[in-house]
């Protein structure tokens, strides 16, 4: 089975290159397929609390693929045309959460 979007997909070693460090107390992954994910854990649930999930994005028409996951549910996925785009709304989504946890003490 052959996929045209595989061409628009980010090089895997790009991608966890150019994303950024995680901040505070979220936890980045990386491996080799280029899935780097971010999670911030709960003391109060198996689950964590956040997580971003970002790989390139082989199946769709983007570059880059952003799941996020609250506590165990799925909240939403968005595809991105380029690194730069997905670095962005990951810097913003994982210091918006720093910030309301800071807010909340």
């Amino acid at each position: 089975m052959e996929y045209e979007t595989v061409e628009t997909a980010v090089d895997a070693d790009l991608l966890r290159e150019r994303l950024p460090p995680a901040p505070g107390e979220w936890i980045r992954t990386d491996d080799k397929t280029g899935t780097v994910e971010y999670r911030l854990p709960d003391d109060d649930t198996p689950c964590t609390a956040g997580k971003l999930t970002l790989r390139p994005d082989v199946l769709g028409e983007g570059a880059v693929r952003l799941d996020r996951t609250v506590r165990c549910q799925s909240v939403g996925t968005d595809r991105f045309d380029s690194v730069d785009a997905a670095v962005r709304v990951v810097d913003r989504e994982l210091s918006q959460s720093l910030d309301a946890a800071d807010d909340a003490t």
